[in-house]
């Protein structure tokens, strides 16, 4: 289903490799041939091997039978609310103020019709001919919306209506403000309903155009009032966007977002970045927002402007270049399986007690809805699973969408299909099935009658804002949005100013919303008891751009003052919004009255504050680190002073390296300049610096040891002829200072000088030299593109190998540049002066980089194993290993020494193993098949943020390794031996993502049956 990226994983089962499937392959080629739009594209699609919870030869349970394979508590009863053939393919569920139940059949998925595919990746992200044209124009699609009604309050919608049909890939819907709002990527549209009929009066309006279409079950979604007014919505991980309004223009972003669009302003902007793959916007009484995520937790709780967990190298980077890390999502305490995309907080009164204040979440993938607790972790919350709600040996139960109405009920939208994977160009989606279901207590009252919140005069909708279910609530506020009405802003400031529980939140909603949010109503809410008022009153200031003297007074003493922690995450977000020596003011007090060093949230909260006014406010900005006081709290010399200063660096240019100087000559005290001298190293690494301004060279050149780990380097690495002599003789002296010696050979590795070569090839061939001198010289040859150093590396080789770390590192080096490959490969088949058994076949894989058919025959010689196997190989080696498992126990001892040996270099369980490929301990370790279908066939799922990319640098080598962090220019990699390196974009002449995966093949293949068992039990029973 659109909506679960890489979810295959944990259900891939044997009948993947073999390839049974629902409909006719015949079928599913014409299929491709009426999207490709060229042979390329249409061979590429028919020969990708579908992966995942594909579609399967087992047929659908009628509906009525299908929910007696429910489980769920005696207290709690589930009822099918609808089904096929009333709806097909459901995506989303809402519902409107008059009870009205609107879904969104998503039949179009996964091709626009009209539209052909010009290329393709090996995600199955596509490039279009065209971008479509919004609708009713162009090509009609077979999407629609359709509105169910329950006209006799009985509980069945017994009435239903296609208010729109023909859209082209639709996602989501939801109404206000007289009009009907659609998303249809690559637009957002307003229909008009003047007369409020759930029928469009005429044609829609393009609100928003230039949603990404590259992935259709990743596309933007969810649209979601927020109860300040805005509209808003998710994208998911593997879309771009490049988004214009009547006002905003060219707002760009790559995948992962959660944005909105104001109506009256008609501006648009990202709210926050990362998450995962969002596909869900859920606010709580609180205003809180949440979204889930495709992966072990329930997602972050969204800050504004936060940036949150996202794979850099599949899904892009942040809008930022500077964010230096990320907000986690919340914490959790439960079983770490894979989750998906939708959940609510539940805040109604048709469940049981029990259910209050807890997300409700759903998971496709094992057929089962959760129930976490959540409870507060400094200024965000963290959760606690508590059970499963509902579960099911029905695997065709697909909940996607969840939903609570306006009867305090819980509704779940079911895909309901066997495939769940969109993993596979073959549109093999089951076309003729979808329910949804309601679940409330076994004692619900009756159904609740028929109502019209448009029709509500004002007193009615006022009782409404102390309801106990926040669906009232929230449609409430969408009704004061509607009306306008500021003669009721006095009642509202009346219940603002003497309620101290939630109705007093709702009321400042509902004032702004009625357009009565005045500077004299943000000062009584800077004021209130409640903090979630306090925190409202701040972000509604943020979002108006304009703000008082009254109010920057108001906000800077509540910066000092202010004791919720909430409150002062919210100070610090708003606080980028800001302007100047305000916003500076407001972060000060923060910094200085409070310590939230270890809040999980607020020091990034706070460094994104900064960073926003480092160039445009520096002055004032350094302004605060001469303060000795402000130095001593703890955020300043743990988090912000180190990320300023490698943020002014990274950025370059003069302005930047004169303020970068200024924080250095102007700390107060000498022992806070190592810290500043340490964002300095991190801002230069992988950076040339013979271009530093004569004013930051003064700057640091008293630290220059305690900079660079040794006196010379500054000289060095700005081309000094008389540093690079004296550097050269020190390196070359046995007598030196040891982190000196290694200091210089770094250095020499960073800025290559013709001199340095032998002095360094030297290092390596002298018996006597340090293994870390010897390690840290083979990398800084790597930069000399001379054919020798391939020969004097393996003249030196035999007194290195039995050192891992040097072995690992020559053989960094050879692969790196396809001459000396030829020179490694050829010591190995004729001098035999090395032995191919010092090369791991993960290691072995990297030589085939080269992209020379020389070379990567000759590995395939010498090591078998990294030779691509067939379909049928794999499918043998599957079932053999199968049979072989199942025949008895292995020793648990025995496999975990096993597993440190041939997994452990790349994989982690629990606390042992290496990071390169993925965390194993939340997957499903007991499937079997799951498990031998990932080692058989490691290609079959390259999950996002362990992809590893071939790197083609400037100076002509070929390197490999996973993206860790993308700081300005600058990119850290992971190699496959754990090692990490910098390279600066400026650097790098390409950078392609891998289409398979480090892990080799035939991984298995070397072990004996015993050995094979033992693996298996430890890592199947760990």
């Amino acid at each position: 289903m659109k909506r679960f990226k890489d979810i295959y994983f944990l259900l891939a089962s044997l009948c993947l490799i073999i390839g049974c499937v629902h409909h006719s392959q015949d079928g599913a080629n014409n299929e491709i041939a009426d999207v490709a739009a060229n042979e390329d594209v249409a061979r590429y699609m028919e020969s990708f091997k579908g992966l995942g919870a594909l579609t399967d030869s087992t047929s659908p349970t009628k509906a009525q039978e299908a929910i007696r394979h429910f489980k769920y508590a005696d207290d709690l009863k589930m009822e099918l609310v609808l089904a096929e053939p009333d709806i097909v393919q459901p995506v989303e569920i809402s519902f409107d103020h008059k009870g009205r139940m609107w879904v969104v059949q998503y039949h179009q998925y996964p091709y626009p019709k009209g539209l052909k595919v010009v290329s393709v990746d090996n995600y199955l992200r596509v490039n279009f001919d065209k971008v479509p044209l919004a609708p009713p124009s162009g090509t009609k699609g077979a999407d629609k919306i359709t509105i169910f009604e329950d006209t006799d309050a009985d509980g069945v919608f017994d009435k239903s209506i296609d208010a729109i049909k023909g859209l082209n890939i639709a996602t989501s819907v939801t109404t206000g403000l007289g009009k009907i709002w659609v998303l249809n990527p690559p637009y957002l549209l307003a229909y008009p309903d003047k007369n409020d009929d759930g029928l469009p009066d005429g044609q829609p309006e393009v609100v928003l155009e230039g949603f990404g279409l590259e992935d259709t079950h990743a596309v933007a979604n969810s649209l979601t009032w927020g109860p300040d007014g805005w509209l808003y919505g998710g994208q998911g991980s593997t879309t771009t966007a490049n988004i214009n309004s009547a006002v905003s223009k060219n707002v760009a972003f790559s995948g992962q977002v959660i944005w909105r669009y104001h109506p009256a302003s008609k501006v648009f902007e990202v709210f926050a970045e990362g998450g995962g793959n969002t596909f869900n916007v859920e606010f709580d009484s609180k205003g809180r927002l949440f979204s889930g995520n495709n992966a072990y937790d329930r997602g972050p709780n969204f800050k504004q402007g936060g940036f949150y967990p996202r794979s850099l190298g599949k899904h892009g980077p942040y809008t930022n270049s500077y964010t230096f890390g990320n907000l986690d999502n919340m914490k959790l305490e439960g079983e770490r399986k894979r989750f998906t995309h939708s959940l609510i907080r539940y805040e109604g009164n048709a469940l049981p007690s029990r259910f209050f204040g807890k997300f409700i979440a759903l998971n496709p993938l094992l057929n089962y809805v959760q129930l976490t607790r959540i409870e507060a972790d400094g200024s965000t919350l963290k959760n606690i699973d508590e059970g499963r709600v509902i579960e099911t040996d029905d695997h065709w139960f697909r909940p996607v969408n969840i939903k609570m109405g306006p009867d305090g009920a819980v509704y779940i939208a079911d895909w309901y299909d066997s495939r769940l994977s969109h993993v596979d160009p073959r549109d093999t989606w089951h076309k003729t099935s979808g329910r949804i279901y309601r679940l409330q207590s076994k004692t619900a009252q009756a159904p609740v009658q028929k109502f019209d919140l448009s029709k509500y005069n004002n007193q009615q909708l006022l009782s409404l804002l102390g309801d106990k279910n926040k669906w009232f609530r929230q449609q409430a506020l969408r009704q004061f949005a509607n009306r306008k009405d500021l003669s009721l802003v006095p009642q509202l400031t009346k219940i603002l100013t003497t309620s101290t529980d939630q109705k007093a939140l709702e009321a400042l909603w509902a004032i702004n919303l009625s357009g009565g949010y005045t500077e004299d109503i943000a000062l009584l809410s800077l004021k209130h008891t409640d903090p979630f008022v306090r925190l409202w009153a701040i972000r509604l200031i943020g979002d108006q751009n304009k703000v008082s003297k009254a109010i920057q007074t108001a906000l800077i003493n509540l910066a000092e003052n202010e004791k919720n922690v909430e409150v002062r995450s919210q100070l610090a977000a708003s606080s980028k919004r800001f302007k100047g020596e305000f916003s500076i003011a407001i972060l000060k007090n923060l910094i200085m009255h409070h310590e939230d060093s270890k809040d999980p949230d607020i020091p990034f909260q706070l460094w994104w504050a900064f960073e926003s006014k480092a160039e445009t406010d520096s002055k004032e900005l350094i302004e605060l680190f001469s303060n000795r006081t402000f130095w001593d709290r703890p955020v300043v010399q743990n988090f912000l002073s180190q990320r300023l200063m490698q943020r002014y660096v990274l950025a370059g240019g003069t302005s930047n390296y004169e303020t970068a100087a200024n924080l250095i000559q102007q700390v107060p005290a000498k022992k806070y300049a190592p810290i500043l001298l340490a964002g300095l190293r991190e801002g230069l690494r992988g950076k040339d610096i013979a271009g530093l301004s004569p004013q930051l060279t003064e700057a640091i050149h008293p630290y220059q040891s305690s900079l660079f780990g040794a006196p010379l380097i500054l000289g060095v690495r700005q081309g000094k002829a008389a540093a690079v002599t004296k550097a050269l003789t020190v390196i070359a002296d046995e007598n030196q200072n040891l982190d000196h010696r290694l200091a210089y050979i770094q250095a020499f590795g960073e800025r290559p000088v013709k001199a340095a070569q032998p002095v360094l090839l030297k290092i390596v061939a002298n018996a006597q030299t340090t293994g870390a001198l010897k390690e840290n010289a083979l990398y800084a040859l790597q930069v000399y593109n001379d054919p020798n150093i391939g020969k004097e590396v393996v003249k030196a080789y035999p007194q290195i190998r039995s050192d891992l770390g040097l072995r690992n590192a020559a053989i960094d080096l050879f692969s790196s540049r396809k001459t000396w490959a030829l020179d490694f490969l050829d010591a190995i088949e004729t001098s035999k002066r090395i032995s191919k058994l010092d090369v791991i076949d993960q290691l072995a894989k990297r030589f085939k980089l080269l992209n020379d058919p020389e070379i990567s025959k000759k590995v395939e010689l010498l090591w078998p194993k990294v030779k691509q196997a067939s379909m049928e190989e794999k499918k043998e080696s599957i079932q053999r290993f199968s049979k072989l498992i199942k025949t008895d126990q292995g020793d648990l001892t025995r496999g975990k020494t096993l597993f440190a040996i041939n997994c452990g270099i790349c994989h982690r369980l629990d606390k042992d193993g290496g990071t390169i490929g993925p965390d194993l301990t939340g997957y499903e370790r007991s499937n079997m098949n799951t498990m031998l279908l990932n080692i058989v066939d490691p290609n079959a799922d390259i999950r996002e943020g362990y992809v590893m990319h071939r790197i083609t640098t400037n100076d002509g080598r070929i390197l490999e390794g996973k993206i860790e962090h993308k700081e300005g220019d600058l990119i850290t990699f992971q190699s496959i031996t754990g090692r990490q390196f910098k390279l600066a974009a400026s650097a790098i002449k390409e950078l392609k993502a891998q289409a398979k995966s480090s892990m080799p093949e035939r991984i298995l293949d070397h072990l004996s049956d015993q050995e094979i068992k033992d693996i298996f039990s430890y890592i199947m029973k760990k």
